[in-house]
C-alpha cells in the first residue's frame, strides 16, 4: 500500500494458557474494499465510511486506528462489525498511553477468517464546487449542458476507491469539525470535553440517509458499480437536503483536485431575452440566454424518460459558475458569457448575460406634462410690526405622458423585457378604471399602462416591467402615463406680499 497518514493495523493474538494476551503477529491490512464520502458543502464537514475485510484468528484480536496529521474528528470515530456478529464481538476501546492520535479496538472472535467491518467518522478539509458549461446551437434555441463537480481534498488523507456523495442544503453545526479534529477521542478526558458530540452529529446525519445505509449494510459499498461503467448520478430528496450520488469509484487524493461529471444534458431549451432597464441607465438592450431547471419534454409535451444525469428538474442545481459558448458552422466555439448562480430550485431559471445588443433600439419621448389639483394653505406671519400673508403649497398632482418607440432589427423573432423606474411607491392603473387608493389622498406613483398590449407586472416598490414579442423589422410606439401624487410638501410662497398693521 502507499504511505498514508491514517494507519490501520491488525494485531492478532492467540489466547495464552493464563487467558491473557499471547504471541503477537503483525499482519498487513489489505486495501479498503470501498470508501464512501458524503460531503456537506455548506459546512466544512464530510462523513467517511470505510469498508474493509479484516482477517481474524480465534481469540483476542487487537486493531489500532491512528489519525495523525489528518483532520479527522476523533469524537466521531465508530467501528462496526457487519457479518458473523454471533461469533465476533467488540469487547472495548482503549487508548495507547501518551498518544492523542490513536485508539485500539479489542475483538474476541470464535472463528478464523475474514469479516467485513465498517469504520466511519467525520473529517474536515474536503469540499466541492460546481460549475456548468453550455454550448448553444446556431439557432440559439437549444444547447448542450454539462455539469461538473470539483472535489478539493485538503484533509491530509488519501481516499482510494471512493464513492462520492454531495449534499446540497444548509446544516446547523454547533462545533466545527476542524476544531474537534484537534481533540482526543472519546474516553480520553480533557477540559471541556463534549459528550459524544461527533457521534451525535453523525447519527443525526445518518437518519437523513438511513434508507441508503440499510441497503448497503449487508456487505461492501461496491454495489455492483465499476469504474469502466458509464457514469450516472443518483439524485435523492432528503427533507431539507438533496443528495447527489455520483456513480463509479474515484481516488480522491490529498492536495489533488478531482473533477467529476455530475450531469450531461442534450437539447436543453434555450431562449434569448433582450432586456432594457433603468437600473443601468435604460439606454440600450442587453441580451441574455435563459434556460430553466425543469424536465425535458418531448414533441407531445410529455416529460422524457431520461436518467437523472441526462435531465434537468430532478433536483436543485447547486451554487456554481455557468459559462456559455456559441457553436459556429465549422464547430468552432465562441465564449459568449458567464454568471455565478446561487442555489437554483426545481422549476426556477438561469440567465446568463451575453452582452449589449445594438439591433434593437429604443427612443423615449416626453409628450406632455401637467400639474393639477393644487391645494395651498394661507397664513399670516408677524414681521416688523406687520402681518405678512404667506401661502404654503402642500398638495398637487403631477402627470407625465411618455412615449417609447421600439424598432427590432433582428432577423428572427425576439422577446423583450423593458423595466422602468418611478420615484414613489408604484400603483398600477389598469383598464378597469381608477386604481385603489386614487381617492384616498395617498402619496405615490400611479402608472397607467393599460393601453399597452402586453403583460405588465410590478417588480418591486419602484419598478414596473412590460413584455413584448417582436417580429423582424417590427416597430412599436407605446404610450403610458404616470401621475405622481405629492402630498404634504411645503415650500413657502410669498407672492402677493400683503402687509397689514398690527392691531
Amino acid at each position: 500500500m502507499k504511505a498514508r497518514s491514517v494507519a490501520l493495523t491488525v494485531l492478532l493474538l492467540a489466547n495464552s494458557t493464563t487467558g491473557l494476551f499471547g504471541a503477537v503477529d503483525l499482519v498487513t491490512l489489505p486495501r479498503r474494499e470501498a470508501t464512501q464520502l458524503t460531503i456537506y458543502n455548506s459546512e466544512d464537514i464530510t462523513m467517511v465510511r470505510e469498508h474493509r475485510l479484516l482477517t481474524v484468528k480465534q481469540g483476542i484480536n487487537r486493531i489500532q486506528f491512528s489519525w495523525a496529521n489528518t483532520l479527522i474528528d476523533p469524537t466521531s470515530i465508530d467501528f462496526r462489525i457487519l457479518d458473523h456478529v454471533d461469533k465476533v464481538d467488540l469487547l472495548d476501546t482503549t487508548f495507547p498511553s501518551g498518544r492523542n492520535d490513536a485508539l485500539q479496538w479489542n475483538i474476541r472472535s470464535a472463528m478464523a477468517g475474514k469479516i467485513p467491518v465498517e469504520i466511519r467518522y467525520f473529517t474536515s478539509g474536503i469540499t466541492w464546487k460546481a460549475d456548468y458549461v453550455g454550448i448553444a446551437n446556431q439557432d440559439e434555441d437549444k444547447m448542450g449542458l454539462t455539469g461538473y463537480v470539483r472535489v478539493l481534498n485538503n484533509s491530509g488523507e488519501l481516499y482510494d476507491n471512493a464513492e462520492v456523495r454531495l449534499v446540497v442544503g444548509n446544516i446547523n453545526l454547533v462545533e466545527k469539525i476542524a476544531d474537534l479534529a484537534s481533540r482526543p477521542p472519546l474516553g480520553v478526558p480533557y477540559p471541556g470535553a463534549p459528550r459524544d458530540n461527533g457521534r451525535a452529529i453523525q447519527e443525526q446525519f445518518l437518519k437523513k440517509t438511513e434508507g441508503y445505509s440499510r441497503a448497503r449494510a449487508s456487505g461492501s459499498l461496491n454495489g455492483g458499480m465499476k469504474q469502466d461503467k458509464a457514469k450516472d448520478v443518483k439524485k435523492q430528496g432528503l427533507s431539507e437536503y438533496f443528495l447527489f450520488t455520483i456513480a463509479g469509484r474515484e481516488d480522491i487524493k490529498n492536495k489533488e483536485p478531482k473533477r467529476l461529471v455530475s450531469m450531461k444534458v442534450v437539447d436543453v431549451p434555450l431562449v434569448s431575452i433582450y432586456k432594457l432597464t433603468d437600473r443601468d441607465g435604460g439606454q440600450r438592450f442587453t441580451k441574455y440566454y435563459r434556460f430553466k431547471n425543469k424536465k425535458l419534454l418531448d414533441e407531445a409535451g410529455d416529460a422524457k424518460n431520461l436518467p437523472s444525469m441526462e435531465n434537468l428538474g430532478e433536483s436543485p442545481l447547486p451554487d456554481g459558475m455557468v459559462r456559455l459558448f456559441s457553436e459556429y458552422d465549422n464547430q468552432d466555439l465562441a465564449y459568449v458569457g458567464g454568471t455565478s448562480t446561487k442555489y437554483v430550485p426545481i422549476g426556477d431559471r438561469v440567465e446568463v448575460n451575453v452582452g449589449r445588443d445594438s439591433d434593437i433600439t429604443m427612443m423615449r419621448r416626453l409628450k406632455d406634462q401637467r400639474i393639477e389639483n393644487i391645494i395651498s394653505r394661507q397664513y399670516k406671519r408677524r414681521i416688523d410690526d406687520h402681518w405678512v400673508m404667506y401661502y404654503d403649497h402642500i398638495d398637487y398632482d403631477e402627470t407625465f405622458v411618455c412615449e417609447e418607440e421600439i424598432v427590432s432589427g433582428k432577423a428572427s423573432d425576439a422577446k423583450l423585457e423593458i423595466e422602468r423606474r418611478f420615484e414613489k411607491d408604484v400603483t398600477l392603473w389598469g383598464s378597469e378604471g381608477k386604481p385603489r387608493g386614487w381617492d384616498a389622498d395617498i402619496s405615490g406613483a400611479y402608472v397607467d399602462m393599460h393601453e399597452i398590449e402586453s403583460r405588465i407586472e410590478k417588480v418591486d416598490q419602484n419598478h414596473v416591467k412590460y413584455f413584448l414579442d417582436t417580429s423582424p423589422g417590427q416597430r412599436w410606439v407605446l404610450t403610458y402615463t404616470v401621475t405622481y401624487k405629492h402630498r404634504a410638501v411645503g415650500p413657502e410662497l410669498n407672492q402677493k406680499k400683503r402687509r397689514e398693521p398690527l392691531r
